[in-house]
């Protein structure tokens, strides 16, 4: 067994490895995907977010690249905590608040939409409605 003060040492060596190899894991899933900042963050942290509200007007991470089409129709999710838990985790559910249509393709990574029914906010999520299959 090891003197408390070693152990530490050791679990700081062990802590410092793993951040070390998840920042170059990062790195390189920066260097692939299509090599700029824009990709990378919209695959990772942005896709499916409502970017911007304005009026009736509705701006969503979701483009091209995702095989958006004008028409389709999405739930708008609405993320909440419903409590913390082990170890200060919160736990989260997810309520189906509301329905966009798309309107426009803007590029790859964005498109424009319209509130179809419930309701939407900055920051919401969307995501396409998959047609039930017959068994």
């Amino acid at each position: 067994m090891f003197p408390y003060f070693l152990r530490a040492t050791h679990m700081h060596r062990n802590l410092t490895s793993m951040l070390l190899g998840l920042s170059m894991c990062v790195i390189g899933l920066s260097a692939t995907a299509d090599a700029t900042p824009v990709s990378l963050a919209h695959g990772l942290f942005m896709r499916g977010q409502i970017v911007d509200v304005d009026n009736a007007t509705l701006v969503v991470c979701i483009g091209r690249s995702d095989g958006a089409e004008v028409g389709q129709e999405l739930d708008v999710i609405h993320h909440r905590r419903t409590s913390i838990g082990p170890k200060g985790v919160g736990r989260f559910k997810r309520d189906t608040i509301g329905k966009i249509r798309i309107n426009a393709i803007l590029d790859d990574h964005y498109a424009e939409a319209t509130l179809v029914s419930g309701k939407a906010s900055q920051y919401d999520t969307v995501e396409l409605i998959k047609p039930k299959q017959d068994p």
